[in-house]
């Protein structure tokens, strides 16, 4: 049986599994001197690719069989089949196929009037189709009637709603929902004020249906149309198309509108089945509608026909956004763990940070219900904005008194005043102790003078400061106020997914200037070198008019800034771009406030094009009209990137992206090139260089990011560079530290300074292992030590940067620190000696030559410099932690703490499958603990290698913070011993403990080690579907922390 691609293989991609016909031909293109590129296939791909192969031969062999009775043979050969497959599965018996073949088609419910007719869809329920209105098509409209009368549950997903639509549906949906047992869910938005309120009226009135509203403003972010009628048979479809509820879309306009089937592409299926979940249980972005908000949506929707702005009209709670979740987890971490109330919260402008501020003082006053509170900022407009969002979110509108201008507090409770009402004499008369809690909105001016004076005098409880620039122009820096830390920083890509950002177009534009031989000191360009390779470039100059005409050809809308090196590199721009045409002008941070501000006002209106700046990166300049950035020189600081990209991100109405224009040129070594990338793209450093030559699949939504050709060999190149040079610039800045602190580095200390990738310091020569010791003793800043187990525990210690705080890093802690040993066993249980123990040794207690358990404290301490190594490992993991830990009841017998991180074998130890002599390997992703009645559940998110796996990816994923979609083992059925435990383990005193990590392995982790694993807590069954594979929906007992919760949505929202 041969086709003609077996016979022939054109240039051209392919996905195809080597057979022996297939690698012949590979063979002779090969021998011919043709490259043919083929990748190994990793076993999570395997078997969907293996039956996607045999699907195709056994039809075309099906196909094939002729003879007397065809059907017959055909039926006998499936049987074969089918027998051969229930060999897989020992005490099962085949299923057996008959002949003459025939089908079910129906099993008709009964209602109290008798069975009820069921007409199935013209498209039938086994195999995906297109609509397209085409005339042997039948009509959408009549396929939907069809789907919604026979469907068990409707889901509808739709960017708007028309009468004129939903009235030709209205038979369809009374009937289906007037039996009682069919629930339906509806999402839509109010965008463009096009959904009609009758439809959201009509359709909450309707038996069992609840309807969610996204608030869409201005900006379009929902627009997908879909249905989804779930079946309990498992006939499931699906339809997702260019069709809204409007009688034109479902009659008569062209729309194509794609039926997808749970039989023949349930894959798909299932995405569309998760991501309705998902954004179901998106709390930010859909709100119930209910007959009592029906006054409130008409307002809205009547404003969104206008377009005018109604943000402080929306009736509803508002929510944080999960990364703001994220940011209000860090600050949670940053006080429970690690005891710093002084907390610094890093922003671009527009990205809600006084939103967090407000949550954060609810978690505070939920606390304390009378704690006192200020809000500092230094324009009115901004105290006033503040006030009445602190107010919507405290859900009380007497909230606060504002202390600016004329207006002065009466009560003196809750104040947001102005910095300048706060003048010496103001602040003599506060108490520092007067306010609990204290906000210092925009912190970056608190290096003034009356900003310092407040900050030394106050001392609250809680110091929350909020900044976009926390790098001055003047190089001081508020962190010294925030205990030399930054407790979080908002994420540039969510906050663009969530609108809050405007997205941005980023071209790497080839550069003439060559960069590789100027001076670099102290992690930057020598600033004169800089200044003279850029200034009186009059080739380099002309190729930056060619670019910006080349991506912005009109250039009468637009309004941008140009980032330069030196004053005189600023006013040469200036001069340049007045020469062409294009009206500029340039500041630099000695230009007077008068100045800026006539500047600002020129630009904003057009007169002006272009502003040139020289360190104005983060005061001066903050015009939301920019839409244009140009990067003229290279800028070092990760951070000052980043503060100079945020001028152009603001949003406004009528800007649809941000322009960047980056020139690249031949970079220093020692440039940075992949940290940027890796902040634009929200990949992580160690994927960058896939990211660059896959053309960056990943990115924020509405972002681009476009390399030209020269300049994209510019950046491999350094990434590459960087790569091989990275082990000896490491020794180099390890030594320059310890040059500047005059003793050796912490590695806690070295980390927050350079932020290295820890496979850097800690590394296998051979068969020996390395660590951050032996890595100062390389760098000549400790003298050699000879631990005699150093190779082995420093393999262990490796293993243990995922550990954050908690009562385990506890113990580690007191076996390294000396802590007496008696005291250790009456503290802690002994399987969390048993957890360090194969933690640091890898064996049984009894393999490493120990009596008990708790020797092997002794063992570790015949190794002084790796213990002090672990402690200063521990230290570095706690400084890391994103969210608290806490011990439950549920789990006291199994030494794990809720949202604690630990390796399998860890795990394994705290649930007593290793012992003292004894360790069971686990190699599947369940394990059942009958003795503790307890089934421990380890999920990896990513099981596939490639970077996109549709076939694996929706497996796994979370919905909510509260709900967790789970696929068993292919061999568990609903009705088997194990199908049963899981369903009904409430009520027989089972526990079903939750483990989770995004990818088995990455780049990131010392030694290639396995990635460890979250606990997310115990879950309780909630629902399930199907069998071998169970579908099972968990219901998380403490919800996920937010960048958890992140990490495991596959489906997240982007809208």
């Amino acid at each position: 049986m041969s086709s003609p691609e077996e016979e022939f293989l054109p240039p051209g991609l392919y996905e195809r599994l080597v057979d022996r016909l297939l690698e012949k031909r590979v063979g002779e293109l090969e021998s011919a001197g043709l490259k043919v590129d083929r990748v190994s296939v990793g076993s999570a791909e395997l078997p969907f690719l293996l039956s996607r192969y045999l699907e195709k031969r056994l039809l075309s062999g099906l196909r094939e069989l002729s003879g007397e009775s065809p059907d017959n043979l055909r039926i006998a050969f499936a049987n074969q089949i089918l027998s051969l497959l229930a060999a897989l599965s020992p005490g099962e018996s085949p299923p057996e196929l008959f002949s003459p073949a025939s089908m079910i088609v129906s099993v008709p419910p009964v209602f109290s009037g008798g069975p009820a007719v069921l007409e199935p869809p013209l498209t039938g329920l086994s195999e995906s189709t297109l609509l397209t209105g085409a005339p042997d098509d039948p009509s959408l409209l009549s396929e939907l009637d069809k789907e919604i009368r026979s469907a068990d549950r409707i889901d509808i997903l739709m960017s708007f709603i028309k009468w004129s639509g939903l009235r030709i549906l209205r038979p369809a949906l009374m009937e289906a929902t007037s039996r009682g047992t069919v629930p339906v869910r509806v999402l839509t938005t109010t965008y463009l004020g096009a959904t009609e309120i009758a439809c959201l009226d009509f359709l909450s009135a309707l038996p069992g249906t609840e309807v969610r509203i996204s608030f869409d403003e201005h900006r379009t972010r929902l627009h997908a149309k879909a249905w989804l009628f779930e079946r309990k048979s498992g006939f499931s479809t699906a339809y997702v198309g260019s069709s809204n509820i409007s009688n034109p879309a479902l009659t008569s306009g062209l729309e194509w509108n794609l039926k997808v089937t749970m039989e023949d592409q349930p894959g798909v299926l299932e995405k569309i089945r998760g991501t309705f979940e998902t954004y179901w249980n998106e709390a930010s972005t859909f709100v119930p509608y209910s007959s009592e908000k029906k006054a409130d949506v008409q307002k809205i929707l009547s404003r969104s026909r206008s377009r005018d702005d109604f943000s402080d009209t929306i009736p509803f709670d508002i929510r944080p956004y999960p990364f703001q979740e994220e940011v209000l987890d860090r600050l949670e971490a940053e006080r429970e763990v690690h005891g710093s109330f002084r907390n610094l919260v890093v922003s671009a402008t527009g990205t809600g940070k006084t939103v967090i501020a407000a949550f954060d003082f609810r978690r505070f006053r939920e606390q304390k219900p009378d704690a006192t509170f200020l809000f500092v900022a230094h324009r009115q407009e901004i105290l006033e904005q503040s006030l009445k969002q602190f107010r919507h979110i405290l859900e009380d509108r007497n909230f606060g008194e504002l202390w600016v201008a004329g207006s002065r507090p009466v009560h003196g409770q809750h104040v947001f005043a102005s910095i300048q009402s706060l003048d010496r004499a103001a602040v003599g008369r506060i108490s520092p102790e007067q306010f609990d809690y204290v906000v210092i909105d925009e912190i970056h001016h608190g290096m003034a003078p009356t900003y310092r004076r407040l900050l030394e005098t106050l001392k609250p409880r809680i110091l929350l400061g909020l900044t976009a620039t926390p790098e001055r122009s003047d190089g001081l820096d508020v962190r010294r106020y925030f205990n030399d830390r930054m407790a979080a920083d908002i994420r540039l890509g969510e906050a663009i997914d969530r609108n809050l950002l405007c997205p941005f177009h980023y071209f790497g534009v080839t550069d003439s200037v060559d960069y590789r031989n100027l001076r670099w000191e102290r992690g930057q360009y020598d600033r004169r070198d800089l200044e003279h390779v850029l200034t009186g470039n009059d080739l380099r100059n002309r190729s930056v008019l060619r670019a910006l005409r080349e991506y912005c050809p009109d250039l009468s809308e637009v309004r941008g800034i140009g980032f330069c090196v030196g004053v005189r590199h600023a006013q040469e721009m200036s001069d340049l771009f007045n020469r062409a045409g294009i009206p500029s002008a340039s500041l630099s941070a000695d230009s007077s406030r008068e100045v800026r501000d006539a500047v600002s006002a020129k630009i904003s209106s057009g007169e002006w094009k272009f502003i040139f700046v020289v360190d104005l990166y983060n005061e001066g300049i903050d015009i939301p009209v920019v839409d244009t950035v140009l990067f003229l020189r290279p800028t070092e600081s990760l951070t000052i990137f980043l503060q100079q990209l945020g001028r152009g991100l603001r949003q406004r109405r009528g800007k649809t992206h941000l322009t960047v224009l980056d020139f690249v040129g031949h970079m220093h070594e020692k440039f940075d090139c992949a940290s940027r990338l890796s902040a634009l793209s929200g990949q992580p450093s160690y994927r960058i260089r896939k990211e660059v030559e896959e053309g960056f699949p990943h990115l924020p939504a509405g972002c681009v990011i476009q390399l030209e050709r020269v300049a994209r060999d510019h950046v491999l190149e350094n990434i590459r560079k960087s790569l091989s040079l990275r082990r000896g610039s490491w020794v180099e800045k390890v030594r320059e530290m310890a040059g500047d602190l005059k003793r050796p580095p912490r590695l806690r200390e070295f980390f927050q300074a350079f932020r290295p990738p820890l496979p850097a310091l800690y590394r296998k020569e051979g068969q020996v292992f390395r660590g951050w010791k032996r890595f100062l003793v390389e760098a000549g800043v400790i003298p050699d030590f000879s631990d005699p187990d150093e190779s082995i525990l420093t393999r262990g210690i490796g293993r243990m940067v995922h550990l954050s705080a908690g009562r385990y890093p506890d113990l580690l802690r007191g076996m390294a620190g000396g802590e007496p040993v008696g005291e250790l066993e009456a503290r802690f249980p002994p399987r969390q000696f048993l957890m360090a123990h194969y933690a640091l040794w890898g064996e049984t207690p009894e393999k490493t030559g120990l009596g008990k358990v708790s020797e092997t404290v002794q063992k570790l301490r015949k190794n002084p410099v790796l213990c002090d190594e672990l402690q200063e490992l521990l230290e570095l993991a706690r400084d890391l932690a994103l969210f608290p830990v806490f011990k439950t009841a549920r789990t006291e017998d199994i030494p794990l703490d809720v949202h604690g991180t630990y390796t399998r074998d860890e795990i394994l130890a705290a649930a007593g499958l290793f012992g003292f002599d004894r360790r069971v390997e686990v190699r599947e992703g369940v394990r059942f603990v009958p003795e503790a009645k307890l089934d421990l559940l380890f999920v990896t998110l990513d099981k596939s290698e490639k970077e996109y796996s549709p076939s694996t990816m929706y497996e796994d994923y979370a919905l909510s913070d509260r709900l967790f979609h789970w696929q068993s083992q292919s061999t568990t059925n609903e009705r088997s011993s194990t199908g049963q435990r899981y369903i009904h383990h409430q009520k027989t005193g089972h526990r079903i403990f939750l483990f989770l990590r995004k990818k088995k392995k990455t780049a990131d982790r010392p030694f290639a080690v396995s990635e460890p694993y979250v606990f997310a807590g115990p879950v309780f069954y909630r629902s399930h579907q199907g069998s071998r594979p169970m579908t099972v929906i968990w219901e998380l007992a403490f919800p996920l922390p937010a960048h958890l919760f992140r990490e495991s949505a596959r489906l997240g929202v982007r809208i």
